[in-house]
């Protein structure tokens, strides 16, 4: 028997061509917005976490930052290249995507509910705000749902990047071909 080994990247994508064409076939229907989020450290969390996930695409409403920044192409270990990502200019090409998706937003609000009760309904673009404000009121505005993430500790917030990992998981969980 062999001995347990942590798997290298070869272990797991012997053909990685055709990894990336299975990968462009089948994502999952989940997309991420970046509402307001500018540290360069989060953003390169969330790409990786995108691809781990393996959303169709992340936006960024507002950017102001540069996406081939060395810092953050380090730390998004490389992502950069495989998740699609676009700017969203004005917060109509943002409500023009309710045609194809249901916006829900990931912060605690008066009207939230708890990440785990959230019902799939079609595909989902997930909303995350900065670590500072949370998801802009423009965008609370327009969203279809607000989903949080219980906490049972003294502090009411986590890291942002964190939080989008626990509830986009949970979202992909819900989706029957995952």
């Amino acid at each position: 028997m062999e001995p347990n080994r942590q798997l290298e990247f070869a272990d797991e994508r012997k053909d990685f061509k055709q990894y990336l064409a299975f990968i462009e076939a089948h994502r999952h229907p989940v997309s991420l917005l970046l509402d307001g989020i500018h540290d360069l450290q989060n953003i390169g969390m969330l790409f990786r976490l995108g691809d781990a996930a393996r959303i169709e695409k992340i936006y960024f409403y507002p950017a102001a930052f540069e996406l081939n920044e060395k810092k953050l192409n380090r730390i998004a270990r490389s992502t950069l290249q495989y998740i699609p990502h676009e700017t969203l200019v004005n917060i109509e090409a943002v409500q023009a995507l309710q045609k194809e998706y249901q916006l829900v937003a990931l912060d605690r609000t008066s009207q939230s509910i708890p990440y785990t009760d959230f019902p799939i309904k079609k595909k989902t673009l997930l909303i995350a705000g900065s670590e500072k404000y949370g998801v802009s009121e423009e965008m609370l505005r327009i969203v279809d749902h607000t989903i949080h993430i219980p906490m049972y500790g003294v502090n009411t917030s986590m890291n942002v990047a964190c939080a989008t990992g626990i509830a986009l998981f949970s979202i992909i969980s819900k989706y029957s071909d995952h």
